[in-house]
């Protein structure tokens, strides 16, 4: 990575914005193409859904339109009058008998056949012994003896309950007498009884086949079956329709589609024979019959890869263009930079007079704009620095006397006490050493900081030269701690405090006051508080001075705006300033802030 990135630092400007513009867009590119690709996938998936059982539906439509025409048509056999009355008849063949059954009974059947040429057989068995297979059964009327002891008829024949009943795929039943013909049709038959007008008992039992590939026939004809797989499944789990050559006659629980061939309509993905497929399964009336339809998704989603290669084909193209742009507008930037760059260098090579030429009212513009005032900015300085140095000895001449003075009145002050004590006046005396010992402690060597003592001090000075002047009006109390002397504070912020203390607190009392001046340490902050009993200060005057905002009183504020404003310079954040008033109560200020000894 470390190496990347010293590779990277090598890089020109102009690679690097076509490198970081193609990753972006090439990125863009691919996560467009992979949301497209799964929203249209799904989409398709969904439609294909929709429309493979709409299909289906319309396959199972069909089919049981022909199931329901083969059940119509059992009905009408079996309730035709002409077949019944023959059905119960004493047949004793005589001629008329005989001419009613060739005219009127025969024809029913071959006139059904002719106009339902999807039916591939129907035979007509007679439990009459006394009605004799007339022309060899080829009429379609059997002696119902050749079905009696068929375990596939004997229980519909058995059960009272049961009028009707599908049978599944079989063989055809071939009843005509010819040796040479073997059943090879696989059919499915509708088996119906025929009952007696006289006892209501059976007089028969009518069988309609239809072949497998009759009855299926429009599964042939459905889209969906270009796509995927459709079968259909009896009862027993075996596959019974032909479309599909190696699964007719298998066993839906090989083909992967047990899960599917009982419960009601189903319409879901899942994993056929290891692939996503779109599996359909619809129940049909009648037979007990099922159609699964098996679309794998592979086949749906082809046609959304193919449109998808297309918009990347076109986007990739558009990337290129985009990139080849981007690289001819960064040069043509940059040129302008590389001349703004040659100007620096000669610059640095100490040539002031290098100016470049500014056009349009771009940022390059402005840059170079920039330049050009930084250069005759630097050009004029360059020539005032000459001026400078000859009024420096000036200045110098000028430190030297601003020292001078501070020790001029250290000097002056104690000439008056000298005076004072010779001239016998205590007062003077201590006031020309109190305020001697003041500006020696304000001044402290030009230095910002001071020990608390030493501002202790700097306060008991103050304070003995304004109890002469208050002529002892007031009690000054020191509470302080022991272990706050030897830490650092910033210098001359007690003085002004106990200054409004006595201007605005004890002065407009008009009688006797006390100030008491605390220090301490409260885990490892200093505090220092100026406590005074004065006249106190009304809520909103309160607020006003909190807030720093301009009071009517001159003066009144200045001094605890001033301590803030210098208290939040030096110590930034660590500091606290509280400040608390009633009238006629008094008034405390709070300083605190982070304990320091001094390095």
């Amino acid at each position: 990575m470390v190496r990347f990135v010293r590779f990277y630092q090598h890089w020109s400007v102009t690679s690097k914005f076509v490198i970081i513009f193609v990753s972006i867009l090439f990125v863009s590119l691919l996560l467009t193409g992979y949301t497209l690709y799964r929203q249209a996938a799904e989409s398709a998936i969904e439609q294909a859904q929709t429309i493979m059982e709409q299909n289906l539906l319309q396959t199972k439509s069909s089919i049981e339109e022909k199931v329901k025409m083969t059940e119509n048509i059992s009905q009408i056999i079996a309730f035709d009058s002409r077949i019944q009355t023959l059905l119960d008849s004493d047949f004793i063949n005589e001629s008329f008998q005989l001419q009613d059954y060739r005219d009127n009974v025969a024809p029913t059947i071959d006139n059904i056949m002719r106009q339902n040429p999807y039916i591939h057989s129907i035979h007509v068995y007679m439990t009459n012994p006394q009605i004799p297979e007339l022309y060899g059964g080829y009429d379609g009327f059997f002696s119902i003896r050749r079905i009696a002891e068929d375990d596939n008829y004997r229980s519909l024949l058995n059960d009272n309950s049961t009028k009707s009943e599908w049978r599944s795929m079989h063989k055809e039943k071939l009843l005509l007498e010819r040796p040479d013909v073997s059943p090879v049709a696989d059919v499915l038959s509708f088996n119906r009884k025929i009952y007696s007008f006289h006892d209501f008992g059976i007089a028969g039992m009518v069988e309609i086949e239809i072949t497998e590939s009759e009855l299926f026939k429009s599964m042939r004809d459905a889209v969906s079956g270009t796509i995927g797989n459709v079968y259909i499944v009896d009862g027993g789990g075996r596959i019974v329709s032909d479309n599909i050559a190696e699964a007719y006659g298998a066993n839906a629980e090989q083909m992967g589609l047990g899960a599917w061939t009982s419960g009601g309509s189903i319409n879901r993905l899942a994993d056929v024979s290891g692939a996503r497929s779109i599996v359909i399964s619809i129940p049909l009336a009648g037979p007990e019959l099922r159609i699964i339809g098996v679309f794998p998704v592979s086949h749906v989603v082809d046609k959304v890869q193919d449109s998808l290669y297309t918009t990347l084909i076109v986007l990739a193209a558009a990337l290129l263009l985009l990139s080849l742009l981007v690289y001819f507008v960064t040069v043509k930037l940059l040129s302008r930079m590389k001349l703004l760059l040659k100007a620096m260098k000669q610059v640095r090579e100490d040539s002031l007079s290098v100016s470049v030429p500014v056009t349009g009212n771009d940022e390059f513009s402005q840059m170079t704009h920039s330049f050009n005032h930084m250069t005759r900015r630097i050009h004029d300085l360059v020539e005032r620095v000459y001026k400078s140095e000859l009024l420096e000895r000036e200045a110098e001449v000028k430190a030297l006397e601003a020292q001078i003075n501070p020790h001029f009145l250290y000097n002056t002050l104690a000439t008056i006490s000298w005076a004072a004590r010779k001239a016998n006046a205590p007062d003077v005396t201590r006031i020309s050493d109190s305020l001697a010992k003041f500006y020696r402690l304000v001044l402290n060597k030009g230095s910002s900081e001071t020990l608390v003592a030493g501002e202790l001090e700097m306060v008991k000075a103050y304070l003995v030269i304004q109890k002469f002047r208050f002529e002892e009006r007031f009690d000054a109390v020191f509470e302080i701690e022991d272990a706050v002397l030897e830490f650092v504070t910033l210098k001359n912020i007690l003085q002004p405090l106990v200054e409004n203390a006595l201007v605005h607190g004890i002065e407009p009392k008009r009688s006797h006051g006390t100030i008491i001046i605390k220090a301490g340490v409260e885990d490892g902050w200093v505090v220092l508080r100026i406590i005074d009993d004065g006249v106190g200060m009304a809520r909103q005057r309160l607020a006003d001075v909190r807030e720093e905002r301009p009071l009517e009183s001159a003066g009144s504020g200045y001094a605890l705006a001033n301590i803030t404003s210098r208290l939040r310079s030096h110590y930034g954040e660590e500091y606290r300033l509280e400040l608390f008033s009633r009238p006629g109560i008094g008034t405390v200020i709070t300083i605190s802030f982070k304990a320091r000894r001094l390095i």
